[in-house]
């Protein structure tokens, strides 16, 4: 007679582990957090101490990292929404999930590099709490909190967070798009400025520079774009991708342009303003121990190389997407050639020497320390950027 018993044992269930493509982004995240967390603990045990910044030198690798990031975040978000709900360019609004999601990673970054570059980081809630609206930072810390609310708004509508009617939260969406854009302006302006009405520094001290991070800004966004939009795009058989690929291409190299110009502006006026801590502040930028990094790095791999590749190859997508890579990347070197070699340069002749102290040094180059902190930003970033990716509706959700 056959068994016919059951066996009520429950069954084992085998969590299977698919890998894909986006996967890349946490481990390498997690790659860069465990070379980075040395770095970290020594600015959480010491604070500024194991840095190589001073008093001549207050600020170096980690604001350069924050404005570039600050670019990249609303950069991005002001070319994205003004070609979307203002030039109604419609194909491209299936890629706001990525965007703002994108976005969302890239401020999380921004903002823990600054609050590690603060001394003491626990007062940060003081600019909040105790305004002083005389002075930029303050304004700058208003506008990155509400507009860092504005993005998490239009993250949870567009993941589905905060369930509502699709029409509403499609009014709301918009609404809040709109919002974003005057926002972001000052946002951009205002970290231009807060180096702009510094009377003290006269490379700074200048109407043009908070224009130049404006330009640079959406220079740097649109590339972004163009980069998401060649790595992500749902459907690369469609004639869409192509159509959206090569006209932000256009858009990038244009953008790139109007970097050049505003640059140049600014250089040319500074070498031939007579004012010599503009000049020498210039030419430690141009032909300093690190020229190589406005050259090579920004100028001819940042700017040169994909503004040819953009005109010229923009309507294929491998040379486009490398284009936006090496701009993006690249950037970086402008932030930096703006923060660092300015306060690299005495504003008294014969102050470098008047008083001899470790911190007392107007040489600056970022230590170990220093890019290990910024490696473990960006690994935690990379972290959250990958692991979102994989769990939440970005990718799969068409708006």
């Amino acid at each position: 007679m056959a068994d016919t018993t059951i066996d009520a044992r429950p069954k084992k269930r085998r969590i299977q582990f698919t890998w894909r493509n986006t996967d890349i982004f946490w481990v390498i995240g997690v790659v860069l957090l465990l070379i980075g967390s040395i770095g970290l603990y020594q600015r959480m045990t010491q604070g500024l101490a194991p840095t190589a910044l001073g008093s001549y030198v207050p600020w170096g690798l980690w604001v350069g990292f924050y404005d570039y990031l600050v670019w990249l975040e609303v950069g991005s978000l002001l070319v994205f929404t003004t070609l979307v709900y203002l030039v109604s360019f419609k194909r491209l609004a299936q890629l706001k999930p990525l965007v703002l999601f994108t976005g969302f990673t890239v401020l999380l970054m921004a903002l823990l590099i600054v609050l590690l570059d603060l001394g003491q980081a626990t007062r940060f809630w003081h600019v909040i709490i105790y305004p002083t609206f005389s002075s930029m930072i303050t304004w700058m810390v208003w506008l990155h909190i509400l507009y860092m609310f504005i993005l998490v708004a239009e993250l949870a509508l567009v993941l589905g967070i905060v369930k509502m009617n699709e029409a509403r939260a499609a009014k709301i969406l918009k609404l809040l798009a709109y919002l974003s854009l005057p926002i972001g302006l000052g946002l951009i302006i205002v970290s231009g400025s807060v180096f702009g009405v510094v009377a003290a520094r006269p490379l700074w001290n200048t109407s043009s520079l908070p224009l130049m991070f404006l330009v640079s800004s959406l220079a740097a966004g649109s590339g972004l774009i163009l980069l998401l939009a060649v790595l992500f795009w749902p459907d690369k058989k469609s004639t869409d991708y192509v159509e959206v690929v090569t006209r932000l291409s256009r858009i990038t190299a244009w953008f790139l342009l109007a970097g050049i110009f505003s640059a140049s502006v600014i250089g040319f006026t500074t070498l031939y303003g007579g004012n010599p801590s503009r000049t020498a502040a210039m030419q430690l930028i141009l032909t300093g121990p690190f020229w190589w990094s406005f050259w090579i790095v920004h100028v001819l791999l940042g700017v040169f190389i994909p503004i040819l590749l953009l005109f010229f190859r923009g309507h294929q997508p491998k040379w486009a997407g490398i284009a936006a890579f090496l701009s993006v990347v690249t950037f970086v070197a402008v932030t930096l050639n703006v923060v660092i070699p300015v306060l690299a340069t005495p504003e008294l002749e014969g102050l470098a020497t008047a008083f001899v102290h470790a911190k007392l040094n107007f040489d600056y180059v970022p230590n170990l320390m220093e890019w290990q902190t910024i490696l473990f930003v960006f690994g935690l970033g990379g972290v959250i950027y990958g692991l979102g990716l994989r769990w939440l509706p970005i990718l799969e959700k068409k708006n």
